[in-house]
């Protein structure tokens, strides 16, 4: 979004908001927004089947609508921030899981809770304003304010996500990754295997390693990594091994190499259905390894461009010494680690404590009880 584009709609968006605030309140509906999908997903999902199970009374509104970055595709989703405006001036609780212009554009008021339950678990990378580049203007000006919780997954992570999103500390709060839930029913993670292997029947029976990157850059310029090379990986391990790769959603598939891989997921798939069924998973600084955790899983970390990376766009933990799993240059230091499959459960009893230490498996229960209590 250029300044001229934020000064315009910050204007036409600030007048209705001004409008909306003399309508009458709707205190039972719940909003669950976000720009980043249109269909729903992560801790959205989950927190809109507790709110079901929970709370089958409550008026719930869903305002799934992506940014994109072509002309139609701004004057669109300028259009439904409109709607969005109205609903954060009058919802009783607003629920989103990024950055979303009808919160950030001006105050809402007492009468809405925004509750910000981010995308991701956990402190590793840096993000948000807390980046060591500071995101470019306008973002700097009007990305995440007026939040009046946040969420997070565990005590670890509450200092950084009140800088990343603007938030004081103590409405931070460790409820818990709605997200993680489903790692703590065996039922649940046997599902979430079963569907991936009926949407690629050539997983079954073999071992899964899994290559799930974060991305590099930022808007319309990020990049996938180049950290592994599928063809060389899958040249290397042994016979009844099987590999795949999951790209950042956030990430053009076409700017991600894919060559090599058995199996590519598919954007609309959940990360975490693949988190179930993979035997190892092969990362580098993406939140996943905090989920996978919860798995106690063999972890490789593919970390060649480390010292890059610390410097745009930073992170709040020591790789070397902080991580869990294997931390490896190239892909055939990557392969050997893959084979040999060591696990330190006790360095993951530790790490599970101080970052995940609020996902028990109830985190969507919790957020309904906290923030939509019973009369």
């Amino acid at each position: 979004m250029s300044t001229l584009e934020y000064r315009l709609s910050s204007v036409v968006l600030r007048i209705l908001g001004w409008v909306f605030n003399l309508l009458p309140g709707q205190p039972n509906r719940v909003v669950l927004a976000t720009a980043r999908l249109d269909h729903l997903e992560g801790n959205l999902l989950a927190i809109h089947d507790a709110i079901r199970r929970l709370r089958p009374d409550a008026d719930l509104v869903l305002l799934l609508e992506p940014y994109g970055y072509g002309l139609g595709a701004k004057l669109r989703y300028l259009s439904r921030t409109v709607r969005g405006v109205y609903h954060v001036r009058t919802a009783g609780l607003v629920v989103i899981d990024n950055a979303w212009l009808p919160v950030h554009v001006a105050p809402h008021p007492a009468r809405t809770t925004v509750v910000q339950v981010w995308h991701a678990t956990g402190a590793l990378k840096r993000f948000g304003v807390d980046t060591v580049v500071p995101p470019a203007q306008p973002e700097r000006t009007f990305l995440h304010r007026h939040y009046d919780w946040v969420v997070t997954s565990g005590e670890r992570s509450r200092e950084p996500w009140s800088r990343a999103l603007r938030t004081p500390v103590h409405r931070v709060i460790a409820l818990g990754s709605p997200r993680t839930d489903v790692f703590f029913d065996a039922e649940a993670v046997a599902a979430a295997r079963s569907r991936v292997h009926a949407a690629h029947p050539g997983l079954a029976d073999r071992r899964l390693v899994l290559w799930a990157p974060t991305f590099r850059g930022r808007g319309r310029a990020r990049t996938g990594s180049a950290g592994i090379d599928g063809t060389r990986l899958r040249a290397l391990l042994p016979d009844g091994w099987v590999l795949a790769i999951k790209t950042h959603p956030n990430v053009d598939p076409a700017v991600q190499s894919t060559a090599g891989f058995d199996v590519v997921g598919r954007p609309d798939e959940d990360l975490n259905d693949w988190l179930c069924a993979a035997d190892v998973l092969v990362t580098d600084y993406s939140s996943s390894l905090f989920e996978w955790a919860l798995l106690r899983r063999p972890l490789v970390l593919a970390v060649e461009d480390l010292e890059a990376y610390e410097l745009d766009p930073g992170l709040y933990l020591d790789v070397r010494t902080e991580l869990v799993g294997a931390k490896v240059g190239d892909t055939e230091a990557a392969a050997r680690a893959i084979v040999d499959g060591n696990i330190d459960q006790a360095a993951w009893d530790g790490f599970i404590d101080a970052h995940m230490g609020a996902c028990d498996g109830r985190a969507a229960e919790r957020f309904v009880e906290r923030f939509l209590p019973r009369p």
